[in-house]
């Protein structure tokens, strides 16, 4: 399948879960990798939080604050304050050049800003990333997310991302030399390396190479004066033979 047949297709009929879903993911302070903890979603009537039964069993796993009973689905008709507060105040004088710098327009609701940010905040061990799309008929999937280990790669490169434009095309590479986690997969321009597909997404974003074609693009890139974590905005369009997310890995305690 072309490159111009997976980019007209990609405005198709694809589920679009990534509108009302997200995984929340939490960094393991001795690995410094993210892992998937539970999902936040926007339903008709509010939201609702529920963790992964796969997460709640692991040595050492420690509940969220407000969400300790970790076999309940949480609802409320409101944005949940623990994560309402990732969204940056509508009152903010960077506000505008925030939002821009995440490719949202002024009016972007707290939703689209989860979304895309991931909510994240300096220090913390909290990341949100959008469930990828999946359409059951065709085998299409969608993804976004934020690269991640910007922070760590060469100068040059870094300079690199600072020049790309919205829509250039990238690339992904595995890892399986990388000591820190051989699933990884690497994002790149030919030879330049940018930084890495989010671990929560390592598995998916493998499912993806092996369905064949493939395009990832840049959302943003913004300027090396803007935090690593929100340097590189992607979008990934390709295809996967099953839904990676019905895994028993992914099924919710709740």
């Amino acid at each position: 399948m072309s490159a111009s047949v997976l980019t007209a297709a990609a405005v198709g009929d694809a589920v679009q879960r990534a509108h009302t879903r997200l995984i929340v993911t939490r960094r393991d302070p001795a690995t410094r990798r993210y892992h998937a903890i539970g999902f936040l979603d926007r339903v008709s009537n509010g939201y609702e939080f529920t963790y992964l039964a796969s997460t709640i069993t692991e040595p050492g796993f420690l509940p969220f604050v407000g969400f300790s009973d970790v076999s309940r689905r949480y609802h409320r008709q409101h944005l949940f304050p623990s994560f309402a507060e990732r969204v940056i105040g509508a009152k903010r004088p960077d506000r505008p050049d925030y939002l821009a710098s995440l490719g949202l327009q002024p009016d972007a609701g707290p939703w689209e800003v989860l979304s895309a940010s991931g909510g994240y905040r300096e220090g913390d061990a909290v990341e949100l990333i959008s469930m990828p799309t999946y359409d059951a008929a065709t085998g299409r999937t969608t993804a976004r997310f934020l690269a991640h280990g910007v922070r760590y790669i060469e100068q040059s490169a870094s300079q690199h991302i600072s020049t790309l434009q919205p829509a250039d095309q990238l690339q992904l590479r595995p890892e399986p030399r990388n000591t820190a986690n051989p699933n990884a997969i690497q994002i790149t321009d030919g030879e330049v390396e940018l930084g890495y597909v989010p671990d929560p997404l390592v598995g998916y974003v493998a499912d993806v190479l092996s369905g064949g074609p493939y395009i990832l693009s840049v959302v943003t890139a913004n300027s090396a004066d803007t935090n690593p974590r929100l340097r590189l905005l992607l979008h990934l369009d390709g295809l996967i033979a099953a839904d990676t997310f019905n895994g028993p890995e992914w099924q919710t305690a709740a």
